[in-house]
């Protein structure tokens, strides 16, 4: 009767566990393919028109911070490109969070980085496409100290 007592409990939390786990994958599926689309942004951050697939959060940091569209998007290579980004609950972050991309020799490339983001607040991850050397639909990720993906979107850069 122990035994079946323990299975009752125990079972939902397995279920619950590969199910937190397929959702990740999936989510980190859909980062690594090519990208397809972005949210159109203006200079000041309004949304022109929206990539539901652009800026997802990890099932691992849902409802844990927020990030708003990159902007401006499309940008020129020698903009100066903004992600802001809201944590809302303390030690959600390990430690920082780190902008990363790939160049034109498929290179990843911090592009920008704040060194801690534990605490709730706001904070913004600033880039120059230009770093970059590329042109075309461009995927940005969102990554925290320990390498762990966070989020991901796409950038239209502009020669």
């Amino acid at each position: 009767m122990a035994c079946l007592l323990l299975l009752v409990v125990v079972a939902p939390q397995i279920v619950a566990c590969d199910t937190a786990v397929e959702e990740e994958q999936a989510f980190q599926d859909a980062a690594f393919r090519a990208p397809s689309g972005f949210t159109a942004t203006s200079d000041r951050g309004d949304v022109l028109s929206d990539d539901p697939d652009d800026w997802r959060i990890s099932p691992a940091y849902f409802e844990r911070l927020v990030i708003d569209p990159a902007f401006p998007n499309p940008a020129s290579a020698g903009t100066n490109v903004a992600l802001p980004i809201r944590v809302r609950i303390s030690d959600t972050v390990q430690g920082g969070l780190e902008l990363v991309s790939y160049d034109s020799n498929r290179i990843p490339r911090l592009l920008d980085r704040v060194a801690d983001a534990r605490s709730p607040g706001a904070y913004v991850l600033r880039f120059m496409p230009q770093v970059l050397g590329v042109t075309g639909l461009v995927r940005i990720y969102v990554l925290d100290n320990a390498g762990g993906l966070i989020s991901y979107g796409d950038i239209m850069i502009e020669s």
